[in-house]
Protein backbone atom coordinates (compact mmCIF):
# COMPACT_ATOMS: atom_id res chain seq x y z
CA UNK A 1 0.00 0.00 0.00
CA UNK A 2 2.70 2.39 0.43
CA UNK A 3 4.02 1.91 -2.92
CA UNK A 4 0.74 2.74 -4.56
CA UNK A 5 0.54 6.22 -2.08
CA UNK A 6 4.30 6.96 -2.72
CA UNK A 7 3.85 6.82 -6.79
CA UNK A 8 0.66 8.88 -6.36
CA UNK A 9 2.23 11.58 -4.56
CA UNK A 10 5.46 11.13 -6.91
CA UNK A 11 2.83 11.63 -10.18
CA UNK A 12 0.88 14.34 -8.74
CA UNK A 13 4.35 16.19 -7.51
CA UNK A 14 5.77 15.80 -11.13
CA UNK A 15 2.20 16.87 -12.91
CA UNK A 16 1.73 19.91 -10.65
CA UNK A 17 5.44 20.82 -11.75
CA UNK A 18 4.34 21.13 -15.26
CA UNK A 19 1.17 23.62 -14.61
CA UNK A 20 3.41 25.58 -12.61
CA UNK A 21 3.75 29.35 -14.22
CA UNK A 22 7.44 30.00 -15.42
CA UNK A 23 8.45 33.46 -16.07
CA UNK A 24 9.66 33.76 -19.56
CA UNK A 25 13.29 35.73 -20.21
CA UNK A 26 14.49 37.56 -22.80
CA UNK A 27 15.84 35.00 -25.12
CA UNK A 28 19.47 36.49 -26.35
CA UNK A 29 19.53 33.92 -28.59
CA UNK A 30 19.88 33.92 -32.51
CA UNK A 31 16.79 31.61 -32.85
CA UNK A 32 14.73 33.97 -30.53
CA UNK A 33 15.15 36.49 -33.62
CA UNK A 34 12.37 37.00 -36.19
CA UNK A 35 12.87 35.65 -39.34
CA UNK A 36 12.75 37.17 -42.75
CA UNK A 37 9.33 36.64 -44.74
CA UNK A 38 9.11 36.40 -48.62
CA UNK A 39 8.71 40.46 -49.22
CA UNK A 40 10.66 41.37 -46.33
CA UNK A 41 14.24 41.94 -44.51
CA UNK A 42 15.28 42.11 -41.43
CA UNK A 43 17.90 44.16 -40.51
CA UNK A 44 19.91 43.97 -37.12
CA UNK A 45 21.29 47.35 -35.63
CA UNK A 46 24.49 47.29 -33.32
CA UNK A 47 24.09 48.70 -30.07
CA UNK A 48 25.08 52.39 -30.80
CA UNK A 49 23.01 52.51 -34.05
CA UNK A 50 19.69 52.07 -32.15
CA UNK A 51 17.01 54.46 -31.91
CA UNK A 52 14.62 52.63 -29.52
CA UNK A 53 14.47 49.83 -27.50
CA UNK A 54 13.89 47.30 -30.65
CA UNK A 55 17.62 45.51 -31.85
CA UNK A 56 15.69 44.87 -35.29
CA UNK A 57 13.70 46.84 -38.09
CA UNK A 58 11.23 45.12 -40.45
CA UNK A 59 12.14 46.45 -44.16
CA UNK A 60 9.32 45.91 -46.85
CA UNK A 61 11.05 44.63 -50.18
CA UNK A 62 9.34 45.95 -53.59
CA UNK A 63 9.74 44.49 -56.88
Amino acid sequence: MNHKALSVALIALLLSACTAPRQVAKCASVTCRPQPETRQLIIWWQPDLRSGPADYSRVSVDE
